[in-house]
């Protein structure tokens, strides 16, 4: 018989509160839940819970054992419990019979342990026939257990062990709907899955493995999801995955390709997501995404292309999220592009742009909500912004140097509008930067702009004037915390900006306590240079 302090956590409901009184428990009532906890000595102290305190049902019930308990038997007798925690236990081994005369249990956590192996199939019929999840997450388990009898289990993860075979997914007659094997070292996916997995399965998680080919996987003809990143796939081919008719979700992450069939993709009509990113792609091709009608979401950053013809992507009606950064892009071209409708995001941060025809972008892209264009190297800031709310044009390597005037023309201005251009050192602005065309633009909307601290100082006082007239609120922010004594933090010119809805957000003290006595003086209107046409 083992001797060991543990832990006991449940959420109950019961018939009595007299487990309230038991020595070492608390009861606390939240939102109509009863909560217990207690602290017991031994096994014994919970046999006198369950006899007699008649607990109908146990919600959640945490377990933290100081030691193992290999030969611990009917813990659990009559529970019906909804969710078990036995996670971060410190234990090597579950005896057989811990779960002998249980009423049912759906959930199991038995993560963060130094589980090497687990029988499921000597467990208790009971245990069996009612369980739905089990997480063996973070154990030392060399091999997937076998499931067999339990015929509800429909969640299963086993992410983080050091399996490297799979063959227990052959015989497999458990109606599986997700499969978590991530941060294994599976090597290849060469097995005959079993006829009820290839049935049910519809979420496969296989991330951080060791994975260069897919082998069988195409016949797991109901997957939904398939995550894949991190492995060592180089090559994606015609063959890879013929079948998955009904994937929607597909992760080729952080792998190690660089060549792809045209015909790679043409059987996954209903895919919504695909992640290319963190491989060695040099180029797309329309080849490879004409049989995509239903994407949405694309990423292809940290790859090594360098020109896009953005027409490549004029079968992608439904796309709204496009992420090319972190590529070695130097051109792009919009000649041929159409069908940019639904397109709410585009990234191009971190290539190496030089020039953009904007006019272009937002004339095919009207519908475009955030452009990131962060760390290139262009020289142009765009004049019509349609319908952003956002602009990062941050960081283009002391080539962004002017702002001219009228630089922020927009027509859809009902929400914020963020503009980013911190970082650009030598940026100075025109004395007409902020005007605009009162035909073209709508006046109610809020602006906030970045800039360098440098910069900010540098700007006059009646440019930023413009921007009230255009604007039912602008925040200033700089990158970099000012000093007191800077300009932009002098009383005077504080309660200038403030006269027009401007605020310098977290970089001067507060103004009531640091400016007295301070009159409102304007003299750009006699300043004919600063003056809106």
């Amino acid at each position: 018989m083992y001797s060991f302090v543990f832990f006991l956590f449940i959420f109950v409901h019961f018939e009595c509160k007299d487990i309230c009184m038991l020595r070492g428990c608390s009861c606390e009532n939240d939102s109509g839940y009863d909560y217990v906890t207690c602290f017991l000595d031994s096994i014994d102290d919970l046999d006198k819970v369950e006899a007699g305190q008649k607990i109908d049902s146990i919600d959640t019930f945490t377990l933290k054992l100081g030691t193992n308990v290999t030969r611990a038997e009917k813990i659990f007798s009559g529970l019906a419990i909804n969710i078990l925690f036995m996670d971060g236990s410190s234990l090597q081994s579950v005896s057989p019979r811990i779960f002998d005369s249980i009423h049912s249990i759906k959930n199991i956590y038995l993560s963060n342990n130094f589980l090497s192996a687990i029988d499921l199939n000597l467990f208790d019929n009971n245990f069996k026939y009612s369980i739905e999840s089990i997480v063996l997450k973070n154990n030392s388990l060399d091999k997937v257990p076998s499931l067999s009898g339990l015929n509800n289990l429909i969640y299963l993860d086993l992410g983080s062990n050091l399996i490297e075979d799979l063959s227990e997914m052959e015989a497999c007659q458990s109606p599986l709907d997700t499969i978590d094997l991530s941060n294994n070292s599976i090597a290849h996916l060469n097995y005959n899955f079993s006829p009820q997995l290839k049935a049910s399965l519809s979420n496969l998680v296989l991330n951080s493995n060791s994975i260069a080919e897919l082998g069988n996987l195409a016949s797991l003809g109901q997957l939904a999801s398939l995550q894949l990143s991190g492995n060592r796939l180089a090559a994606l081919t015609a063959f890879s995955f013929r079948g998955l008719s009904k994937l929607t979700q597909l992760d080729l992450s952080h792998n190690l390709i660089a060549t792809i069939s045209n015909d790679t993709f043409d059987s996954l009509a209903q895919l919504s997501m695909l992640d290319l990113s963190h491989n060695r792609i040099e180029l797309v091709h329309s080849a490879h995404l004409k049989n995509l009608p239903n994407l949405q979401k694309l990423f292809l950053q940290s790859n090594r292309i360098k020109h896009v013809d953005f027409s490549l992507f004029n079968g992608l009606n439904l796309l709204y999220v496009l992420d090319l950064s972190e590529n070695q892009i130097e051109n792009i071209d919009f000649q041929n592009a159409s069908n940019f409708d639904n397109l709410q995001l585009l990234r191009l941060s971190e290539n190496r742009l030089e020039t953009i025809d904007y006019d272009r972008l937002f004339g095919v892209m009207k519908n475009l909500k955030m452009l990131y264009l962060e760390s290139n190297y262009l020289n142009e800031v765009p004049k019509y912004l349609a319908s952003l709310i956002k602009l990062d044009l941050s960081n283009q390597h002391d080539r962004l140097t002017h702002v001219p005037d009228g630089a922020f023309a927009r027509y859809d201005t009902s929400v914020l509008l963020r503009i980013n251009l911190s970082k650009n050192y030598s940026l100075k602005f025109s004395n007409r930067s902020f005007c605009v065309n009162k035909k073209q633009t709508d006046s109610n909307f809020f602006m906030d702009l970045v800039l360098s601290s440098d910069t900010l100082a540098s700007i006059d006082k009646c440019v930023l004037k413009q921007l009230s007239s255009n604007h039912r609120r602008v925040r200033i922010f700089t990158e970099n915390v000012l000093d007191e004594n800077e300009s932009v933090c002098d009383c005077e010119y504080r309660l200038f900006l403030a006269h027009y809805s401007i605020l310098i957000k977290d970089i001067c003290p507060r103004f009531k306590t640091y400016c007295k006595n301070v009159k409102f003086k304007d003299d750009c209107d006699s300043r004919s240079e600063f003056v809106c046409l």
